[in-house]
């Protein structure tokens, strides 16, 4: 892989642009670049009559069910009355995808990845819990880690 960094003070705003062979190595690239320039940043949670505020880089993953979402990272759970696409929204980087209706995940964070049943797969995340991946998510996962 060639890498070139061209200092231009011209700029009004930093701007990064990738060259790639393929979507795969783009896609990976990306969201290397997004976990060092967004996820960094912090996400304040309505929880019951509190805020919490967690770090992006913190957040293995969330599910939603009968209108309550579970965030979860790899020290806690926090629950929320968001919907997981407003949430997906919110956290604004690619390090996060939507992976079934009801889940979402951080790319980042995945230990590994099994095959279950009908084209299905399951996602051991660091924090040892099993995410369901639906047959409609599995081929831009599998793009997203270049697999």
């Amino acid at each position: 892989m060639k890498v070139n960094l061209i200092i231009d003070s011209s700029l009004d705003e930093d701007e990064v642009q990738v060259h790639a062979q393929n979507a795969t190595v783009g896609a990976r690239v990306l969201s290397y670049v997004d976990h060092f320039t967004k996820d960094k940043e912090n996400i304040t949670v309505k929880s019951n009559d509190e805020f919490t505020v967690i770090k992006k880089m913190d957040i293995v993953c969330a599910e939603i069910h009968n209108k309550v979402l579970t965030i979860y990272t790899s020290k806690e759970s926090v629950e929320t009355y968001k919907s997981l696409s407003t949430f997906l929204d919110e956290l604004n980087s690619n390090t996060f995808m939507q992976v079934s209706k009801s889940e979402l995940l951080n790319i980042q964070m995945i230990k590994k990845v099994e095959p279950s049943f009908s084209g299905n797969l399951i996602a051991v995340m660091s924090n040892g819990q099993k995410v369901n991946i639906s047959r409609r998510f599995v081929s831009i996962l599998k793009e997203r880690l270049g697999i």
